[in-house]
Protein backbone atom coordinates (compact mmCIF):
# COMPACT_ATOMS: atom_id res chain seq x y z
CA UNK A 1 0.00 0.00 0.00
CA UNK A 2 3.01 2.06 0.92
CA UNK A 3 4.59 1.62 -2.53
CA UNK A 4 0.86 2.33 -4.36
CA UNK A 5 0.57 5.41 -2.52
CA UNK A 6 4.16 6.61 -3.68
CA UNK A 7 3.63 5.50 -7.42
CA UNK A 8 0.50 7.32 -7.29
CA UNK A 9 1.39 10.76 -5.90
CA UNK A 10 5.35 10.56 -5.10
CA UNK A 11 8.55 9.25 -6.62
CA UNK A 12 7.05 6.99 -9.20
CA UNK A 13 10.35 6.54 -11.05
CA UNK A 14 12.74 4.45 -8.31
CA UNK A 15 9.58 1.87 -7.55
CA UNK A 16 9.25 1.20 -11.67
CA UNK A 17 12.81 0.76 -11.68
CA UNK A 18 13.28 -1.39 -9.41
CA UNK A 19 10.14 -3.36 -10.45
CA UNK A 20 11.47 -3.39 -13.92
CA UNK A 21 15.29 -4.66 -12.98
CA UNK A 22 14.34 -7.05 -10.24
CA UNK A 23 10.69 -8.10 -11.02
CA UNK A 24 10.00 -8.14 -14.52
CA UNK A 25 10.84 -5.99 -17.97
CA UNK A 26 6.92 -6.36 -18.18
CA UNK A 27 6.33 -3.91 -15.26
CA UNK A 28 7.48 -0.94 -17.32
CA UNK A 29 3.53 -1.22 -19.12
CA UNK A 30 1.88 -1.30 -15.50
CA UNK A 31 4.39 0.96 -13.76
CA UNK A 32 3.76 3.56 -17.01
CA UNK A 33 -0.09 2.96 -17.07
CA UNK A 34 -0.91 3.86 -14.13
CA UNK A 35 0.80 7.28 -13.82
CA UNK A 36 -0.53 8.44 -17.01
CA UNK A 37 -4.55 6.70 -15.55
CA UNK A 38 -4.04 7.76 -12.21
CA UNK A 39 -1.44 9.94 -12.05
CA UNK A 40 -2.41 12.64 -14.61
CA UNK A 41 -5.94 11.74 -15.57
CA UNK A 42 -8.02 11.01 -12.65
CA UNK A 43 -5.79 13.25 -10.09
CA UNK A 44 -5.31 16.07 -12.11
CA UNK A 45 -9.47 16.08 -12.82
CA UNK A 46 -9.21 15.89 -8.66
CA UNK A 47 -7.05 18.59 -8.15
CA UNK A 48 -8.76 20.88 -10.81
CA UNK A 49 -12.19 20.66 -9.01
CA UNK A 50 -10.74 21.36 -5.96
CA UNK A 51 -8.94 24.38 -7.37
CA UNK A 52 -12.27 25.73 -9.27
CA UNK A 53 -14.03 25.15 -5.66
CA UNK A 54 -11.64 26.97 -3.69
CA UNK A 55 -11.51 29.88 -6.45
CA UNK A 56 -15.20 30.06 -6.54
CA UNK A 57 -15.56 30.47 -2.62
CA UNK A 58 -12.12 33.00 -2.62
CA UNK A 59 -14.73 35.56 -5.12
CA UNK A 60 -17.37 35.19 -2.68
CA UNK A 61 -15.47 36.06 0.33
CA UNK A 62 -16.77 40.15 1.17
CA UNK A 63 -12.98 40.96 2.37
CA UNK A 64 -11.70 39.88 -1.28
CA UNK A 65 -14.18 41.15 -3.26
CA UNK A 66 -13.58 44.39 -2.05
CA UNK A 67 -9.91 44.69 -2.17
CA UNK A 68 -10.10 43.31 -5.89
CA UNK A 69 -12.63 46.30 -6.39
CA UNK A 70 -10.46 48.87 -4.82
CA UNK A 71 -7.28 47.39 -6.79
CA UNK A 72 -8.85 48.03 -9.91
CA UNK A 73 -10.28 51.27 -9.32
CA UNK A 74 -6.49 51.94 -8.36
CA UNK A 75 -5.03 50.49 -11.20
CA UNK A 76 -7.64 52.25 -13.91
CA UNK A 77 -6.75 55.89 -11.50
CA UNK A 78 -3.44 55.11 -12.32
CA UNK A 79 -3.45 54.04 -16.17
CA UNK A 80 -5.75 57.56 -16.36
CA UNK A 81 -3.28 60.00 -15.02
CA UNK A 82 -0.52 58.30 -17.09
CA UNK A 83 -2.65 58.96 -20.37
CA UNK A 84 -3.26 62.67 -18.97
CA UNK A 85 0.08 63.04 -18.80
CA UNK A 86 0.68 62.40 -22.10
CA UNK A 87 -2.15 63.63 -23.71
CA UNK A 88 -1.54 67.19 -21.77
CA UNK A 89 1.05 68.83 -23.73
CA UNK A 90 0.83 72.30 -22.10
CA UNK A 91 0.75 71.12 -18.43
CA UNK A 92 -2.40 73.19 -17.27
CA UNK A 93 -4.06 69.67 -16.08
CA UNK A 94 -6.91 70.31 -18.81
CA UNK A 95 -7.34 68.47 -22.17
CA UNK A 96 -8.83 69.99 -24.90
CA UNK A 97 -10.29 68.92 -27.56
CA UNK A 98 -7.34 69.75 -30.11
CA UNK A 99 -5.38 67.77 -27.70
CA UNK A 100 -7.63 64.92 -27.12
CA UNK A 101 -8.02 65.00 -31.24
CA UNK A 102 -4.23 64.62 -31.73
CA UNK A 103 -3.42 62.07 -28.85
CA UNK A 104 -6.66 59.62 -30.04
CA UNK A 105 -5.22 59.34 -33.14
CA UNK A 106 -2.39 57.70 -32.49
CA UNK A 107 -2.31 54.38 -33.09
CA UNK A 108 -0.90 52.64 -30.04
CA UNK A 109 -3.47 55.02 -27.88
CA UNK A 110 -6.01 53.35 -29.53
CA UNK A 111 -4.59 49.85 -29.25
CA UNK A 112 -4.37 50.90 -25.47
CA UNK A 113 -7.53 52.11 -24.69
CA UNK A 114 -8.73 48.49 -26.49
CA UNK A 115 -7.07 46.97 -24.01
CA UNK A 116 -8.81 48.99 -21.35
CA UNK A 117 -11.96 47.97 -22.52
CA UNK A 118 -12.59 50.72 -24.84
CA UNK A 119 -13.09 50.59 -28.36
CA UNK A 120 -12.58 54.44 -29.98
CA UNK A 121 -14.22 54.04 -33.08
CA UNK A 122 -15.79 58.20 -33.30
CA UNK A 123 -13.26 60.28 -30.99
CA UNK A 124 -15.73 62.64 -31.24
CA UNK A 125 -18.52 61.16 -30.00
CA UNK A 126 -16.54 59.40 -26.66
CA UNK A 127 -15.57 63.29 -25.95
CA UNK A 128 -18.92 64.44 -25.53
CA UNK A 129 -19.52 61.30 -23.21
CA UNK A 130 -16.79 62.41 -21.20
CA UNK A 131 -17.19 65.95 -21.40
CA UNK A 132 -19.98 65.82 -18.74
CA UNK A 133 -19.63 69.56 -17.50
CA UNK A 134 -20.11 70.22 -21.72
CA UNK A 135 -17.49 73.53 -21.14
CA UNK A 136 -15.34 71.45 -23.90
CA UNK A 137 -12.56 71.27 -21.52
CA UNK A 138 -11.89 67.47 -19.85
CA UNK A 139 -9.95 66.91 -16.60
CA UNK A 140 -8.71 64.46 -14.74
CA UNK A 141 -11.73 62.97 -12.60
CA UNK A 142 -14.21 63.39 -15.34
CA UNK A 143 -11.62 60.85 -17.36
CA UNK A 144 -11.10 58.50 -14.83
CA UNK A 145 -15.08 58.56 -13.97
CA UNK A 146 -16.07 58.47 -17.78
CA UNK A 147 -13.82 55.75 -18.98
CA UNK A 148 -14.51 53.85 -15.28
CA UNK A 149 -18.26 53.95 -16.59
CA UNK A 150 -17.77 52.88 -20.53
CA UNK A 151 -15.59 50.03 -19.66
CA UNK A 152 -16.73 46.57 -20.28
CA UNK A 153 -20.13 45.36 -21.32
CA UNK A 154 -23.07 46.91 -20.36
CA UNK A 155 -25.09 45.25 -17.38
CA UNK A 156 -28.26 44.45 -16.84
CA UNK A 157 -28.62 47.52 -14.27
CA UNK A 158 -27.57 49.92 -17.29
CA UNK A 159 -29.95 48.24 -19.38
CA UNK A 160 -32.97 48.57 -16.88
CA UNK A 161 -32.24 52.45 -16.92
CA UNK A 162 -31.82 53.17 -20.36
CA UNK A 163 -35.69 50.97 -20.42
CA UNK A 164 -36.98 52.98 -17.46
CA UNK A 165 -35.57 56.33 -19.18
CA UNK A 166 -36.53 55.26 -22.62
CA UNK A 167 -40.10 54.80 -21.11
CA UNK A 168 -40.53 57.81 -19.01
CA UNK A 169 -39.80 59.54 -22.36
CA UNK A 170 -42.67 57.86 -24.27
CA UNK A 171 -44.64 59.01 -21.27
CA UNK A 172 -43.83 63.11 -21.66
CA UNK A 173 -43.62 62.85 -25.44
CA UNK A 174 -47.71 61.55 -25.56
CA UNK A 175 -48.49 63.70 -22.75
CA UNK A 176 -47.22 66.87 -25.20
CA UNK A 177 -48.98 65.17 -28.09
CA UNK A 178 -51.89 65.43 -26.11
CA UNK A 179 -51.64 68.83 -25.04
CA UNK A 180 -50.96 69.89 -28.64
CA UNK A 181 -53.60 68.39 -29.89
CA UNK A 182 -55.99 70.23 -27.50
CA UNK A 183 -54.46 73.67 -27.98
CA UNK A 184 -54.82 73.26 -31.36
CA UNK A 185 -58.74 71.92 -30.81
CA UNK A 186 -58.64 75.01 -29.10
CA UNK A 187 -57.29 77.45 -31.30
CA UNK A 188 -59.37 76.11 -34.05
CA UNK A 189 -62.79 76.83 -32.05
CA UNK A 190 -61.48 80.14 -31.39
CA UNK A 191 -60.88 80.96 -35.15
CA UNK A 192 -64.31 79.62 -36.27
CA UNK A 193 -65.16 81.68 -33.50
CA UNK A 194 -63.65 85.33 -34.74
CA UNK A 195 -65.01 83.88 -38.43
CA UNK A 196 -68.48 83.51 -37.22
CA UNK A 197 -68.70 86.37 -35.17
CA UNK A 198 -67.11 88.48 -38.35
CA UNK A 199 -69.60 86.87 -40.86
CA UNK A 200 -72.46 87.69 -39.24
CA UNK A 201 -74.07 91.38 -39.48
CA UNK A 202 -74.51 94.00 -37.04
CA UNK A 203 -71.99 92.15 -34.53
CA UNK A 204 -69.06 94.00 -33.83
CA UNK A 205 -65.81 92.49 -33.05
Amino acid sequence: MLTMFEITLGNWPPVARLLQEKVSPYFVIFSIGHKIIFGFACLAVINGVFMQETFKVAQQDDQIMLRTVETKRQAHRRKMQMFFQHANDDDDNILSIEEWKEVINEEKVKHWFAAQGLSISDPELLWKILDTSGDRQLDLEELIQGTARLQGFAKSLDLAVLTLEQRSLQTQAKEIRQSVEMIRQQVGMLLRTSIDASSTPGVRC
